[in-house]
Protein backbone atom coordinates (compact mmCIF):
# COMPACT_ATOMS: atom_id res chain seq x y z
CA UNK A 1 0.00 0.00 0.00
CA UNK A 2 3.24 2.42 0.85
CA UNK A 3 4.23 2.94 -3.16
CA UNK A 4 0.76 5.08 -3.60
CA UNK A 5 1.33 7.29 -0.66
CA UNK A 6 2.44 10.55 -1.85
CA UNK A 7 2.43 14.47 -0.20
CA UNK A 8 -0.84 14.57 -0.60
CA UNK A 9 -2.25 12.06 0.67
CA UNK A 10 -4.58 11.71 3.50
CA UNK A 11 -6.26 8.78 5.28
CA UNK A 12 -10.14 9.30 6.23
CA UNK A 13 -11.85 7.54 9.86
CA UNK A 14 -15.06 7.13 10.08
CA UNK A 15 -17.72 6.20 12.71
CA UNK A 16 -20.76 5.01 11.71
CA UNK A 17 -23.12 4.83 14.61
CA UNK A 18 -27.02 4.06 15.17
CA UNK A 19 -27.43 8.03 15.57
CA UNK A 20 -24.59 9.86 14.00
CA UNK A 21 -22.41 9.41 11.39
CA UNK A 22 -19.05 11.09 11.63
CA UNK A 23 -16.47 11.40 9.37
CA UNK A 24 -12.36 13.17 10.07
CA UNK A 25 -9.87 13.27 7.43
CA UNK A 26 -6.17 13.58 8.30
CA UNK A 27 -2.95 13.82 6.33
CA UNK A 28 -0.15 11.60 7.06
CA UNK A 29 1.54 13.64 9.62
CA UNK A 30 -1.91 13.29 11.61
CA UNK A 31 -2.76 16.78 10.74
CA UNK A 32 -6.72 17.26 10.82
CA UNK A 33 -7.63 18.58 7.53
CA UNK A 34 -11.37 18.00 7.88
CA UNK A 35 -14.49 17.07 10.21
CA UNK A 36 -18.32 16.54 9.00
CA UNK A 37 -20.93 15.00 11.14
CA UNK A 38 -24.75 14.22 10.42
CA UNK A 39 -27.59 12.60 12.10
CA UNK A 40 -28.98 9.20 11.29
CA UNK A 41 -32.08 7.60 12.54
CA UNK A 42 -30.45 4.02 10.39
CA UNK A 43 -29.07 1.10 11.90
CA UNK A 44 -26.02 0.90 9.53
CA UNK A 45 -26.97 -2.75 8.91
CA UNK A 46 -30.72 -1.35 7.75
CA UNK A 47 -29.25 0.79 5.30
CA UNK A 48 -29.88 0.66 1.09
CA UNK A 49 -29.70 3.79 -0.09
CA UNK A 50 -25.51 5.23 -0.23
CA UNK A 51 -26.04 8.16 -1.58
CA UNK A 52 -25.78 10.17 1.58
CA UNK A 53 -22.97 8.60 2.28
CA UNK A 54 -21.26 8.97 -0.89
CA UNK A 55 -22.67 12.83 -0.01
CA UNK A 56 -20.30 13.33 3.14
CA UNK A 57 -17.77 11.80 2.15
CA UNK A 58 -17.67 14.89 -1.01
CA UNK A 59 -18.40 17.09 1.78
CA UNK A 60 -15.39 15.86 4.07
CA UNK A 61 -13.14 16.15 1.18
CA UNK A 62 -13.87 19.68 -0.15
CA UNK A 63 -13.93 20.83 3.28
CA UNK A 64 -10.19 19.04 3.39
CA UNK A 65 -9.14 20.88 0.10
CA UNK A 66 -8.18 17.37 -1.52
CA UNK A 67 -8.97 15.36 -3.71
CA UNK A 68 -11.26 11.63 -3.83
CA UNK A 69 -7.78 10.20 -5.31
CA UNK A 70 -5.43 10.97 -2.26
CA UNK A 71 -7.65 9.30 -0.06
CA UNK A 72 -4.78 6.42 0.24
CA UNK A 73 -7.03 4.43 3.15
CA UNK A 74 -10.27 4.50 5.14
CA UNK A 75 -11.04 2.77 8.01
CA UNK A 76 -14.43 2.71 9.42
CA UNK A 77 -16.07 1.58 12.58
CA UNK A 78 -19.65 0.35 12.14
CA UNK A 79 -22.52 -0.05 14.51
CA UNK A 80 -24.03 -3.82 14.67
CA UNK A 81 -20.63 -5.78 13.23
CA UNK A 82 -20.70 -8.14 15.91
CA UNK A 83 -20.11 -11.50 14.12
CA UNK A 84 -17.83 -13.10 11.08
CA UNK A 85 -21.32 -13.02 9.11
CA UNK A 86 -21.46 -9.13 9.31
CA UNK A 87 -18.44 -8.77 7.63
CA UNK A 88 -19.77 -8.75 4.36
CA UNK A 89 -22.45 -6.41 4.60
CA UNK A 90 -20.08 -3.95 6.59
CA UNK A 91 -17.38 -4.11 4.03
CA UNK A 92 -20.22 -3.42 1.43
CA UNK A 93 -21.18 -0.25 3.87
CA UNK A 94 -17.62 0.81 3.95
CA UNK A 95 -17.05 0.98 -0.09
CA UNK A 96 -20.39 2.91 0.03
CA UNK A 97 -18.54 6.05 0.75
CA UNK A 98 -17.58 6.14 -3.25
CA UNK A 99 -13.70 6.04 -2.84
CA UNK A 100 -11.64 4.25 -4.78
CA UNK A 101 -8.91 3.19 -2.33
CA UNK A 102 -8.71 0.36 -0.20
CA UNK A 103 -10.56 0.23 3.09
CA UNK A 104 -10.96 -1.80 6.44
CA UNK A 105 -14.35 -2.31 8.54
CA UNK A 106 -14.61 -3.14 12.22
CA UNK A 107 -17.38 -3.18 15.04
CA UNK A 108 -17.52 0.83 16.38
CA UNK A 109 -16.36 -0.09 19.79
CA UNK A 110 -12.78 -1.12 18.26
CA UNK A 111 -12.35 2.66 17.07
CA UNK A 112 -13.44 3.95 20.07
CA UNK A 113 -11.16 1.83 21.90
CA UNK A 114 -8.32 3.26 19.58
CA UNK A 115 -9.37 6.51 20.19
CA UNK A 116 -10.23 6.53 23.98
CA UNK A 117 -6.86 4.83 24.86
CA UNK A 118 -4.81 5.37 21.80
CA UNK A 119 -3.60 1.78 21.61
CA UNK A 120 -3.02 1.06 25.03
CA UNK A 121 -4.43 -1.70 26.59
CA UNK A 122 -6.81 -2.17 28.90
CA UNK A 123 -11.23 -2.27 28.96
CA UNK A 124 -13.76 0.29 26.99
CA UNK A 125 -17.06 0.48 28.30
CA UNK A 126 -19.43 1.18 25.84
CA UNK A 127 -23.34 2.95 26.62
CA UNK A 128 -25.08 4.86 24.18
CA UNK A 129 -27.65 3.29 21.85
CA UNK A 130 -26.05 -0.36 22.06
CA UNK A 131 -23.58 -1.40 24.95
CA UNK A 132 -20.48 -3.65 24.78
CA UNK A 133 -17.28 -3.84 26.81
CA UNK A 134 -14.12 -4.21 25.08
CA UNK A 135 -10.86 -4.97 26.21
CA UNK A 136 -7.45 -5.16 24.00
CA UNK A 137 -4.81 -6.96 25.73
CA UNK A 138 -1.24 -6.38 26.02
CA UNK A 139 -1.00 -9.47 23.79
CA UNK A 140 -2.97 -7.79 20.97
CA UNK A 141 -5.71 -10.21 21.28
CA UNK A 142 -9.35 -8.41 21.48
CA UNK A 143 -11.94 -9.64 23.81
CA UNK A 144 -15.45 -8.20 24.38
CA UNK A 145 -17.72 -9.08 27.08
CA UNK A 146 -20.14 -10.84 24.32
CA UNK A 147 -17.70 -13.99 23.98
CA UNK A 148 -19.07 -14.90 27.05
CA UNK A 149 -22.73 -14.23 26.76
CA UNK A 150 -22.74 -11.44 28.68
CA UNK A 151 -24.33 -8.86 27.83
CA UNK A 152 -24.62 -5.33 29.86
CA UNK A 153 -28.03 -3.87 29.61
CA UNK A 154 -26.75 -0.16 30.32
CA UNK A 155 -28.18 0.48 26.60
CA UNK A 156 -29.86 4.32 26.48
CA UNK A 157 -33.13 1.83 25.42
CA UNK A 158 -33.31 -0.01 28.36
CA UNK A 159 -32.97 2.37 30.90
CA UNK A 160 -35.87 4.05 29.59
CA UNK A 161 -37.91 1.45 29.16
CA UNK A 162 -37.22 0.11 33.09
CA UNK A 163 -37.87 3.71 34.62
CA UNK A 164 -40.94 3.44 32.71
CA UNK A 165 -41.96 -0.08 33.57
CA UNK A 166 -41.43 0.95 37.06
CA UNK A 167 -43.41 3.96 37.08
CA UNK A 168 -46.30 2.23 35.86
CA UNK A 169 -45.75 -1.27 38.22
CA UNK A 170 -46.83 1.50 41.36
CA UNK A 171 -43.09 1.28 42.71
CA UNK A 172 -42.88 5.73 42.22
CA UNK A 173 -42.42 6.85 45.99
CA UNK A 174 -42.60 10.86 46.11
CA UNK A 175 -38.68 11.47 45.26
CA UNK A 176 -39.55 10.47 41.61
CA UNK A 177 -42.35 13.12 41.39
CA UNK A 178 -39.73 14.97 38.71
CA UNK A 179 -39.10 11.89 36.71
CA UNK A 180 -42.52 11.10 36.41
CA UNK A 181 -43.59 14.57 35.43
CA UNK A 182 -40.88 15.11 33.17
CA UNK A 183 -42.34 11.25 32.00
CA UNK A 184 -45.52 11.94 31.38
CA UNK A 185 -44.53 15.61 29.28
CA UNK A 186 -41.74 13.55 27.17
CA UNK A 187 -44.49 10.95 26.28
CA UNK A 188 -46.83 13.00 25.60
CA UNK A 189 -49.89 11.79 28.13
CA UNK A 190 -51.87 13.32 30.70
CA UNK A 191 -51.06 10.78 33.71
CA UNK A 192 -50.26 7.46 34.19
CA UNK A 193 -53.47 5.36 33.09
CA UNK A 194 -52.91 7.20 29.62
CA UNK A 195 -49.54 6.72 29.69
CA UNK A 196 -50.19 2.94 30.52
CA UNK A 197 -52.70 2.46 27.81
CA UNK A 198 -50.32 3.69 25.26
CA UNK A 199 -47.83 1.46 26.35
CA UNK A 200 -50.32 -1.44 26.44
CA UNK A 201 -50.16 -0.56 22.65
CA UNK A 202 -46.62 -0.52 22.27
CA UNK A 203 -47.43 3.51 21.45
CA UNK A 204 -47.94 2.27 18.01
CA UNK A 205 -44.59 2.03 16.79
CA UNK A 206 -42.58 -0.62 15.37
CA UNK A 207 -39.73 -2.59 17.30
CA UNK A 208 -37.19 -0.06 15.80
CA UNK A 209 -38.85 2.89 16.75
CA UNK A 210 -40.05 2.37 19.70
CA UNK A 211 -36.42 1.38 21.03
CA UNK A 212 -35.09 5.09 19.60
CA UNK A 213 -38.18 7.11 21.49
CA UNK A 214 -37.21 4.79 24.88
CA UNK A 215 -33.72 5.70 23.79
CA UNK A 216 -34.48 9.40 23.79
CA UNK A 217 -35.85 9.33 27.22
CA UNK A 218 -32.75 7.89 28.64
CA UNK A 219 -31.39 11.42 29.75
CA UNK A 220 -33.84 12.47 32.16
CA UNK A 221 -33.47 9.12 33.82
CA UNK A 222 -29.91 10.01 33.80
CA UNK A 223 -30.65 13.20 34.96
CA UNK A 224 -32.42 11.94 37.43
CA UNK A 225 -30.44 9.48 38.94
CA UNK A 226 -27.80 12.42 39.65
CA UNK A 227 -30.78 14.21 41.49
CA UNK A 228 -31.54 11.55 43.54
CA UNK A 229 -34.54 9.67 42.23
CA UNK A 230 -34.79 6.55 43.73
CA UNK A 231 -36.28 4.68 40.52
CA UNK A 232 -33.57 6.53 38.78
CA UNK A 233 -30.98 5.38 40.62
CA UNK A 234 -32.27 1.59 40.77
CA UNK A 235 -32.27 1.74 37.35
CA UNK A 236 -28.52 3.23 36.92
CA UNK A 237 -27.23 1.06 39.68
CA UNK A 238 -28.40 -2.13 38.02
CA UNK A 239 -26.14 -1.08 34.91
CA UNK A 240 -23.58 -0.19 36.34
CA UNK A 241 -23.56 -3.63 38.31
CA UNK A 242 -23.64 -5.11 34.80
CA UNK A 243 -20.89 -3.13 33.70
CA UNK A 244 -19.00 -4.13 36.41
CA UNK A 245 -19.27 -7.89 36.13
CA UNK A 246 -18.29 -7.51 32.45
CA UNK A 247 -15.24 -5.87 33.30
CA UNK A 248 -14.16 -8.21 35.60
CA UNK A 249 -14.73 -10.44 32.65
CA UNK A 250 -12.40 -8.99 31.13
CA UNK A 251 -9.49 -7.61 33.29
CA UNK A 252 -8.99 -11.53 34.04
CA UNK A 253 -6.98 -11.21 30.50
CA UNK A 254 -5.74 -8.17 31.29
CA UNK A 255 -1.91 -8.53 33.33
CA UNK A 256 -2.47 -6.22 35.72
CA UNK A 257 -2.25 -4.95 38.54
CA UNK A 258 -3.68 -1.83 37.27
CA UNK A 259 -6.13 -1.68 34.27
CA UNK A 260 -6.83 0.95 32.33
CA UNK A 261 -10.85 1.61 31.87
CA UNK A 262 -12.18 3.84 29.50
CA UNK A 263 -16.00 4.84 28.27
CA UNK A 264 -17.65 5.95 25.52
CA UNK A 265 -21.44 7.08 24.52
CA UNK A 266 -24.52 9.20 25.52
CA UNK A 267 -24.92 6.73 28.65
CA UNK A 268 -21.63 5.70 30.12
CA UNK A 269 -20.52 9.87 29.60
CA UNK A 270 -24.05 11.02 31.22
CA UNK A 271 -22.76 12.25 34.72
CA UNK A 272 -23.74 9.85 36.91
CA UNK A 273 -22.37 6.91 35.01
CA UNK A 274 -18.84 8.46 34.83
CA UNK A 275 -19.15 8.91 38.64
CA UNK A 276 -20.12 5.39 38.93
CA UNK A 277 -17.28 4.13 36.44
CA UNK A 278 -15.05 6.02 37.86
CA UNK A 279 -15.18 4.40 41.12
CA UNK A 280 -15.90 0.76 40.11
CA UNK A 281 -13.27 -2.29 41.84
CA UNK A 282 -11.87 -4.60 40.55
CA UNK A 283 -13.24 -7.95 42.27
CA UNK A 284 -10.20 -9.62 41.54
CA UNK A 285 -8.16 -9.44 45.04
CA UNK A 286 -4.31 -7.49 44.84
CA UNK A 287 -6.13 -5.71 41.09
CA UNK A 288 -7.74 -2.30 40.29
CA UNK A 289 -9.45 -0.84 37.64
CA UNK A 290 -7.52 2.96 36.95
CA UNK A 291 -9.87 5.56 35.20
CA UNK A 292 -8.78 6.73 31.85
CA UNK A 293 -10.08 10.34 30.61
CA UNK A 294 -10.77 9.61 26.55
CA UNK A 295 -8.06 11.27 24.31
CA UNK A 296 -10.01 11.11 20.89
CA UNK A 297 -13.15 10.32 19.29
CA UNK A 298 -13.73 7.41 17.70
CA UNK A 299 -13.49 8.73 14.39
CA UNK A 300 -9.96 9.49 15.16
CA UNK A 301 -9.35 6.18 16.37
CA UNK A 302 -10.70 4.87 12.99
CA UNK A 303 -7.70 7.22 11.74
CA UNK A 304 -5.00 5.37 14.19
CA UNK A 305 -6.04 2.11 12.81
CA UNK A 306 -5.88 3.70 9.22
CA UNK A 307 -2.10 4.20 9.82
CA UNK A 308 -1.38 1.13 11.48
CA UNK A 309 -3.07 -0.86 8.73
CA UNK A 310 -1.35 0.91 5.86
CA UNK A 311 2.07 0.02 7.80
CA UNK A 312 3.00 3.73 9.52
CA UNK A 313 4.08 3.59 13.12
CA UNK A 314 2.21 6.04 14.74
CA UNK A 315 2.68 5.40 18.47
CA UNK A 316 2.03 8.11 21.06
CA UNK A 317 3.04 11.27 18.55
CA UNK A 318 0.69 10.34 16.22
CA UNK A 319 -2.29 10.51 19.14
CA UNK A 320 -0.57 13.66 20.37
CA UNK A 321 -0.72 15.02 16.35
CA UNK A 322 -4.54 14.47 16.54
CA UNK A 323 -4.75 15.83 19.89
CA UNK A 324 -4.10 19.28 18.29
CA UNK A 325 -7.23 19.35 16.60
CA UNK A 326 -10.51 20.48 18.82
CA UNK A 327 -12.34 18.07 16.37
CA UNK A 328 -10.36 14.94 17.25
CA UNK A 329 -10.71 15.55 20.50
CA UNK A 330 -13.86 14.10 22.90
Amino acid sequence: MLEKINADSVVAGVDMGGTNVRILIADLAGEVKAYVKTETDQLPKQRTDNAPLEALMREAIQQAGCKPEDVAFLAAGIAGLDRDTDQEWADRLAAGFGLDCPSRAVNDAIIAHRGALAGAPGILVASGTGSILLAHTERGQWLRNYDFGHYAASAARFLGYQAVYDVLAGRETPGDGILVRDMLRFFRQPNLRELAEAASRSFGLDPARRDRLFGLFAPIVTREASAGSPIAVRVCDDALRQIGVGADLLAAFLDGPDILVSQTGSVASSEYFLEGLQSMICAQPGRRFVWAEPRLIPAAGAVLIAFETLGLSFGDSMAEALENSPHARI
